[in-house]
This record gives C-alpha cells, sequence and structure tokens, in this order.
C-alpha cells in the first residue's frame, strides 16, 4: 500500500544540482512543501505572488517554530523568488527564447550562474536556521554586508 515516495521528503539531486530557487525550495521537505501549497499558497491572491508567497513562508515559518532567524530567512524567499522571475522574463525578453531553450555558451553561462546564485541564497538564507535567533541572523548578514538582500532587489 506505501511505497518509497509516499514517505520520500527530500529530493537531494533535485535540491543541489537543479538550477531554479524555485525547484530547489518544492524539492526540500516535499511533504510539507505539498501540505503548505495545498492548505496556504493556494489560498493566497492570485494577483499579488508576493504577498502570496510571503503568507505561505511565514505560514513555514511557524510551522518550523518560534525563532527570529528563521522568520527572516523564510521571509526573505519571496524576494529572491520575484527576482528569479523577474530575471528570466528579462532574460527571455533579451533573447526572443526561454533561458532553458537559450543554447551555446550564452545559455550554460547564464544557466550555470543561475544555479551558482541559487546556492549561494540558499547558504546565506541556512543561516536563520543555524543562528536561529534574529539578532545573531542580522549580525551575520550585515557582517557580509546584507550582499544577498541587495543583489535580489
Amino acid at each position: 500500500q506505501w511505497d518509497f515516495e509516499t514517505i520520500r521528503t527530500v529530493d537531494p539531486w533535485g535540491t543541489e544540482v537543479g538550477r531554479r530557487f524555485r525547484g530547489g525550495l518544492r524539492r526540500w521537505n516535499m511533504t510539507v512543501q505539498w501540505w503548505l501549497a495545498a492548505y496556504v499558497h493556494r489560498r493566497g491572491p492570485r494577483q499579488y505572488p508576493l504577498l502570496r508567497n510571503a503568507w505561505t513562508m511565514l505560514a513555514s515559518a511557524y510551522w518550523h517554530g518560534l525563532h527570529g532567524g528563521q522568520y527572516l530567512s523564510f521571509l526573505t524567499v519571496p524576494l529572491w523568488l520575484a527576482a528569479e522571475a523577474a530575471a528570466e522574463a528579462a532574460l527571455g525578453a533579451y533573447f526572443g527564447v526561454p533561458l532553458e531553450q537559450l543554447g551555446g555558451w550564452k545559455g550554460s553561462a547564464l544557466r550555470g550562474a543561475q544555479w551558482f546564485l541559487k546556492m549561494r541564497a540558499f547558504e546565506y538564507l541556512s543561516m536563520g536556521f543555524v543562528l536561529r535567533g534574529a539578532a545573531d541572523t542580522l549580525r551575520f548578514w550585515a557582517s557580509v554586508h546584507f550582499c544577498l538582500h541587495v543583489l535580489p532587489l
């Protein structure tokens, strides 16, 4: 009646190798992601995706516990999701094809850069989980000049 897919919560390959920030999120803690999508995200305002994502991340932060650093990390996720969507749309308009279909060295370099930035963002945001406290997380982010808050802006 049950199989591995029923209980699998993490897709390490998809999390680590996938190039998109959104895809990395979806492949981490997949059972919770499904619940959040089904019961929180779909009930948010469709016309305001940033608000919808923030609402979902707030619910996810609450799910994980009452730690200020985690809230800061989760509430930074909508910024990265919006930046990724805007960058992909701008590149698609500039090149005339979606980033997935862009060939040659330019496509490879841009997809590689997207993966590189996704991994740095995950590392940066993970500090909220490692340090847990809001003050400690902000102190770390300040030590690197909030670089991965400034970049998506």
